[in-house]
């Protein structure tokens, strides 16, 4: 009969996301990760697996948990579209912006480290962009639909550009640009939608 596990496997898996988010995949070693999630070599590998698949189940639970994942709901809600769009973006810049190590976004940050040599792993993360892409189109559509966007404006090209702000924006936001930049940067980007 194997023995339960002394730990709480969500808890040590929160502690990875945030070994992986602070230092990135490469410099993380698994003497980093043992050390922040307090538990020895076998127990990892036997819940985990290796650190690719520690890796991949840590950014799946910061998709759901934080940053885009949280954001993300706040597209789907009722209501006008456009103010949820401000709502969004309002809560992906204070998210950026109230992080005092200024880690970023782990799919953001996964994208620039990993993403040109691996293949796999830049699927999982197009995957997540696509699913940002997804709300916003779906709610733009809805703006156009209920008049609160203008007839010319085209949703999906829009969409596409809402997250390639976000991306350039959490990148400004991890180089240390003011907050006072980051915001005027995303209020000039918003103007789009008027």
């Amino acid at each position: 009969m194997p023995r339960p596990k002394e730990f709480n496997p969500d808890a040590v898996l929160d502690k990875a996301m945030h070994v992986f988010w602070h230092k990135g995949y490469e410099a993380t070693s698994m003497e980093d990760l043992l050390s922040a999630m307090d538990i020895n070599r076998g127990s990892l590998y036997a819940t985990f697996g290796d650190k690719r698949e520690l890796f991949l189940k840590a950014m799946d639970r910061y998709c759901r948990g934080g940053g885009i994942g949280s954001g993300i709901s706040i597209l789907n809600q009722p209501g006008p579209a456009l103010p949820l769009i401000r709502q969004f973006i309002d809560h992906m810049l204070e998210f950026g912006l109230s992080d005092p190590r200024r880690r970023g976004c782990l799919i953001t940050n996964t994208v620039m480290e990993l993403a040109p040599h691996e293949k796999d792993i830049a699927r999982k993360v197009a995957g997540r962009l696509q699913m940002a892409e997804g709300a916003f189109f779906k709610l733009l559509t809805r703006a156009k639909q209920e008049g609160e966007l203008a007839k010319d404006k085209d949703p999906r090209t829009l969409a596409r550009f809402l997250v390639t702000m976000m991306q350039g924006t959490i990148v400004m936001i991890k180089a240390g640009a003011s907050p006072e930049a980051v915001k005027q940067t995303a209020e000039t980007a918003l103007s789009i939608l008027d």
